[in-house]
């Protein structure tokens, strides 16, 4: 089952009992869901700088950026059974939340696997290590119940911000985004609704645990023709295809491949000044059906643009039945928590096949002064079986950023990273075939 599609979340400010907040509709369908001891349900930001960082100057602006942010600088408050809600409270900062690491492997492996405890301070955690050929890894990992990757990617703005004693904010500004300028054609829109989606095929022993395989790639320029297929298009069609190849290749069943895809709610994107912060996305699902062997990828495409189209043009509607049972009054949360999870079992089998998120271009410099401005970064969303796997992408100095993280008993490292590739071949495949259209 994909996360519901909420209506957009209320603002965590400060009001009630001692600042306490209410969690928000989609913080709390995250908290029901989370079961501490078998979930990693966090969002990794990982950029990587060509100089040295001062641990203790980024600790120091680490502090003023979560205090230009008030709703970050939270923990959960202590809950009990019958309560009827889960609450915020502020929290002070920890110091031990910033902190230098000897080994790039195992801060990044902490960051897909730990998440930062929502009730001892602000589920954020700052890690630095050493980066390969040099420089300095930055590795931002939020508990995914407090925040989107968004919402990370400004706090890490702002950081860089603070850290180099540039303006705050004032060099992330964007254009308001434009609606399509219609609604795509129905019957394309409507392809292929029916039908359970299919698993990836597993490469891997079962074990627990999840992976990410990070790769760097040319930009695909699509033009700006509002009606040509965008990046986000040829990613959803290059993993579309991929992924039916890769079945097909390990002799696994056909059948449709659903795509979980996250529409971010804020009006102006998440980079922009004064955007709110927290979770602010409500998923679609892009079906495209099973693909076939003769089928052209320019026809696909054509299908993926037109669901895409139509699904960002589409008003946010409440979620159906979870959304109800989350904002239910009566129900206290230790009966919402079973519930809500046992829903998410139940529904499991039209769980989508992968989730493929776009955060889009980040045009801010995010210039760290003498460490200077990442020559790489990426973030990756959480995943959880049966899906598996989540494909996440931004697009920082005209390069495809691209994060392919994986439960490991779908995928082992190689094998994800032999999905990458595979993913990488197609997106160039198909960006060659629009220039010589």
């Amino acid at each position: 089952m994909t996360r519901p599609s909420f209506a957009a979340p209320a603002a965590r400010t400060a009001s009630g009992r001692q600042g306490r907040v209410p969690f928000p509709a989609m913080d709390e369908y995250s908290r029901h869901l989370l079961q501490e001891h078998l979930d990693a349900d966090t969002v990794h930001v990982e950029a990587h700088l060509p100089g040295t960082v001062d641990v203790e100057r980024l600790r120091a602006a680490f502090t003023r950026t979560l205090a230009g942010h008030p709703t970050l600088q939270v923990r959960q408050s202590d809950s009990r059974w019958w309560h009827r809600r889960y609450h915020w409270e502020p929290a002070p900062i920890d110091p031990a939340a910033v902190a230098a690491t000897a080994d790039l492997g195992t801060t990044r492996h902490r960051a897909l696997t730990e998440p930062p405890p929502l009730a001892a301070g602000p589920p954020l955690r700052l890690e630095t290590a050493p980066a390969p050929g040099g420089g300095t890894a930055l590795l931002l990992t939020a508990a995914h119940t407090l925040a989107d990757a968004g919402t990370c990617l400004r706090l890490l703005c702002d950081l860089a911000d603070h850290y180099s004693g540039s303006p705050v904010g004032e060099r992330s500004a964007g254009p308001a985004r434009q609606r399509s300028a219609g609604p795509a054609d129905a019957s394309t829109a409507a392809t292929a609704r029916g039908g359970r989606p299919v698993r990836i095929a597993p490469a891997a022993s079962p074990s627990p645990g999840t992976g990410v395989h990070l790769s760097v790639l040319p930009l695909t320029r699509t033009g700006a023709d509002r009606l040509r297929p965008t990046v986000n298009d040829l990613l959803l069609t290059a993993v579309q295809l991929t992924l039916a190849e890769w079945n097909h290749r390990h002799d696994h069943p056909t059948g449709p491949i659903h795509l979980s895809m996250p529409i971010d709610d804020r009006p102006y994107g998440p980079l922009a000044p004064g955007a709110p912060m927290g979770n602010h996305n409500h998923l679609t699902t892009i079906r495209a059906g099973t693909p076939a062997p003769d089928a052209g990828a320019a026809a696909l495409l054509g299908r993926i643009s037109a669901q895409t189209r139509a699904a960002k043009a589409a008003p946010v509607t409440g979620g159906g039945l979870v959304a109800r049972l989350v904002s239910t009054p009566w129900l206290p949360v230790g009966a919402k928590a079973p519930l809500t999870r046992t829903l998410r079992r139940v529904a499991a089998p039209w769980t989508s096949t992968a989730l493929v998120s776009n955060i889009g271009r980040v045009t801010h410099p995010l210039d760290f002064g003498p460490a200077g401005p990442p020559d790489a970064l990426w973030f990756s969303a959480p995943v959880r079986m049966p899906r598996g796997l989540s494909v996440s992408a931004l697009t920082l100095d005209d390069r495809l950023h691209l994060a392919v993280r994986h439960c490991h008993q779908l995928l082992d490292q190689s094998a994800a990273a032999e999905l990458a590739r595979r993913c990488a071949e197609t997106l160039d495949a198909l960006a060659e075939e629009g220039r010589r259209r």
